[in-house]
């Protein structure tokens, strides 16, 4: 998988991957290139699986590493199957609320909530729709966004916010409606017409209409539910 200079290398076998790697350093050799070992990371996901994890070498140099990131996600080593790590996400994003309140005296209440909604919230959207995240990350997202509208408003933190009239969506939903428009703009005709297909396919025109436009947590709830469960059931 290709992206610019960001290269990511897939093998069912750990003997395959190390012929990868040293074919890549032949070529790189033949090119007079090198690749940044101190960049280049290694990380195993088996499922079923107990035998102990070989290391990998690069140019004679080993791989070794519990965490990778690619296109500025970050996975975790896993025995079962790919696993996020949002600590980075959260520290990010932190850091962008802090240096946004850090030059914010005497801005208005809600225009500050603007602002952290264009440069922080969207620290946490990166990347979202596709992500496969486990309900406790997703409620530590929102934690972690609840934490800024409190500041903001100046709440104390045992004070909730569901409360305030803002017509915002929370996190947990916001998510659900970037997948959606992920689908539904995907540059992917694939995976745009699959989701278009399941549109027609289990929504007359009028309730298509509202739940696809809508904001409604209900009607975005429902149709990524719908759509997870249309996919699953197609491809397995």
């Amino acid at each position: 998988m290709l992206y610019a200079d960001d290269i990511l290398l897939l093998s069912p076998t750990v003997s395959d991957l190390q012929n990868m790697l040293d074919k890549y350093a032949e070529v790189a050799s033949i090119l007079s290139l090198e690749f940044n070992v101190t960049k280049s990371q290694y990380v195993v996901t088996r499922k079923m699986c107990k035998s102990e994890i070989i290391l990998m070498n690069l140019n004679g140099n080993v791989i070794w590493c519990d965490t990778i990131k690619y296109l500025g996600v970050h996975n975790l080593q896993s025995d079962r199957c790919v696993t996020f790590n949002i600590s980075h996400t959260k520290r990010n994003f932190y850091a962008a609320c802090n240096s946004i309140f850090l030059h914010s005296h005497g801005v208005n209440d809600i225009a500050l909530l603007h602002l952290q909604e264009f440069y922080s919230l969207s620290v946490i959207m990166y990347a979202i729709p596709a992500l496969s995240l486990t309900n406790r990350q997703v409620k530590e997202l929102n934690v972690c966004w609840n934490n800024v509208i409190r500041r903001v408003f100046r709440y104390h933190k045992w004070e909730s916010v569901s409360a305030l009239s803002l017509e915002r969506l929370n996190v947990r939903y916001l998510i659900m409606l970037h997948k959606v428009t992920f689908y539904r703009y995907s540059p992917d005709a694939f995976i745009r017409n699959l989701f278009l297909s399941f549109l027609c396919s289990n929504h007359n025109k009028e309730n298509m209409l509202k739940t696809v436009f809508s904001c409604r947590f209900a009607a975005i709830s429902n149709v990524w539910s719908e759509f997870a469960n249309y996919v699953s059931w197609l491809l397995f």
